[in-house]
């Protein structure tokens, strides 16, 4: 597993839409809202990156490097 930065998380909804925005792009990611991280199985790629930034600030969140 790869853990990610991400902020904006404060629920659970919060967790369900990261998770849902990876799904939608291809990937499965368990997010959790107290370590303010995402897990994923795989490294990301620079475009995959950039994608999932692009769609997560649109809901308010921020995707970072790995942790």
């Amino acid at each position: 597993m790869v853990n990610y930065k991400i902020e904006g998380m404060t629920c659970n909804h919060c967790k369900m839409t990261v998770e849902k925005i990876f799904s939608e792009n291809g990937k499965k990611a368990t997010a959790d809202v107290d370590y303010e991280i995402v897990s994923v199985n795989e490294t990301l790629t620079e475009e995959e990156l950039e994608k999932l930034r692009n769609r997560l600030s649109e809901d308010g969140y921020t995707l970072g490097n790995v942790k």
